[in-house]
């Protein structure tokens, strides 16, 4: 329990704004239930302890940033063209953070409706906090006027920061589609005759035999079963004799059981496992 109120000592002074003893004590008997809430839920509200605490760590350094321009343009005089350069960057990134807190917020209130424990002493943190965002927005919008009297450009920063969000966007798409193909791997199994015959090997030597076979130069990726190194821990193989084609190191992986007929074939190192080859072809012998 100590923990918690060690979270959530500064979230009551900050979400009071040094308001009247009586708002605190409030926020203070909201905590205390929320505490007995953790002691039935420990797991799920932890989580959601760890939200709150991300949106007002947020709210904290956007309130330092707030506090360190409205110091400069309080100084009197023309602002340095380099100064001016700062504060449009802290203003942008200011949008960016407010943005970010109200969307984990609205996720975190969706996560609490939909949990099916009792979670009001939540919802009215989450409704405190809320509140907190919303008076935060009319601080920074009349920041924002200030700093036009000051001759201080940002009827651009809008655009910029939809422009920075979507190159973001653009950027996160095109990372996971790439991390979805480094991590994409294909496995496929059947007779000598089933796998060539559907060009995944080729028939081998001029005596067309097993042991000379090997991965088909025009293979059938369709052949195969698409999967997800990070997640495919065994190919199960069904009770048979197998020959594994495919080149694999030794001990990256087993075969249960261990002698005569196999089950399946254990990943023990799936990095190892498919390091030389993107493809695993068993034979059914």
């Amino acid at each position: 329990m100590k923990k918690l109120i060690i979270l959530f000592a500064p979230f009551v002074l900050f979400a009071c704004g040094g308001g009247s003893q009586a708002n605190i004590d409030q926020m203070k008997k909201e905590l205390d239930s929320l505490k007995n809430l953790q002691a039935e839920s420990s797991a799920t509200v932890d989580v959601y302890i760890g939200d709150l605490n991300d949106i007002y760590e947020s709210l904290e350094e956007v309130k330092r940033k707030e506090g360190a321009i409205s110091k400069t343009a309080a100084g009197g005089g023309e602002i340095a063209a380099d100064k001016k350069t700062l504060i449009q960057e802290d203003i942008m990134l200011i949008d960016q953070m407010m943005q970010e807190n109200r969307d984990k917020l609205e996720s975190l209130r969706s996560k609490v409706k939909k949990s099916d424990k009792k979670m009001a002493e939540l919802e009215k943190l989450i409704a405190n906090l809320q509140k907190q965002i919303e008076e935060k927005d009319s601080q920074i919008a009349g920041l924002k006027l200030q700093l036009e009297g000051l001759n201080i450009e940002l009827e651009n920063l809008s655009a910029s920061y939809d422009n920075l969000n979507k190159e973001n966007e653009t950027n996160k798409e095109t990372i996971g589609k790439q991390t979805e193909e480094l991590n994409t791997v294909y496995f496929a199994m059947g007779t000598f005759k089933e796998l060539v015959d559907n060009k995944v090997l080729d028939k081998g030597g001029a005596l067309t035999v097993k042991s000379g076979s090997k991965l088909a130069a025009d293979v059938n990726i369709d052949y195969f079963t698409k999967a997800d190194l990070r997640t495919l821990k065994d190919i199960k193989v069904g009770n048979r004799k197998i020959t594994i084609k495919s080149s694999h190191p030794t001990g990256s992986y087993t075969l249960e059981p261990a002698s005569g007929k196999t089950e399946k074939l254990v990943i023990n190192d799936a990095q190892a496992f498919w390091k030389n080859t993107k493809y695993c072809v068993i034979v059914f012998n």
